[in-house]
């Protein structure tokens, strides 16, 4: 995957300069920057999400993304909340609720389930769709300290396992090193790309 982007705007205003982004299988690179700087916009161009751009966006790589939202079907089973939008098998979905903490829970719907385990069940469904790179938006924001250190550790297992790659969104410093990203950061404006500086005892 690989985004030349010259410049996008929203209206009037110029929210991301002119930037390189490429990321390969297997590689993982963590985009940290302030809330409101572009990064959201940033990855929604990268997911196809978002058209309105100048530049161009390349490669075959399949991508699957998790936001910070779950963005579950309320009306559909936590099962089919797999199934359904990445047409996986259902023996696949299953094995994949259980590796993510999920076993026995296949017949609940999301609201039978805490914001936690909802957040596992998105994870499911990301990996369900066998991408070659994982897109995640702030996916463990508003969780508690302990639930996102699980969530993390969870993503990690899974990206290995998977040999996917991995364009993370955040504004936690400390997030990269855990997912084994390397990291950049999205400043100025307009925003553009900038290395990252070490995180502290790094």
């Amino acid at each position: 995957m690989r985004l030349d982007l010259t410049e996008k705007h929203f209206a009037e205003r110029k929210v991301l300069g002119a930037l390189v982004l490429q990321v390969e299988r297997g590689q993982r690179i963590a985009v940290l920057g302030p809330s409101g700087i572009g990064k959201s916009t940033l990855l929604r161009i990268i997911a196809g999400l978002d058209r309105e751009f100048s530049g161009r966006l390349s490669g075959e790589d399949r991508l699957a993304v998790v936001f910070q939202e779950p963005t579950l079907l309320p009306w559909r089973r936590a099962l089919e909340n797999i199934t359904i939008p990445t047409g996986c098998d259902p023996a696949l979905a299953r094995q994949l609720m259980g590796e993510v903490g999920l076993a026995g829970r296949e017949g609940q719907f999301p609201r039978q389930m805490s914001l936690g385990q909802q957040r596992r069940l998105a994870l499911a469904r990301a990996f369900a769709a066998r991408p070659d790179i994982l897109l995640m938006d702030e996916p463990f924001a508003s969780l508690d300290a302990e639930t996102a250190a699980r969530m993390i550790d969870l993503t990690a297992a899974l990206l290995d396992r998977s040999g996917a790659g991995l364009i993370l969104v955040t504004h936690d410093a400390g997030e990269p090193a855990r997912l084994g990203a390397s990291a950049v950061t999205l400043s100025g404006q307009p925003a553009r790309l900038q290395q990252a500086p070490p995180s502290p005892g790094v």
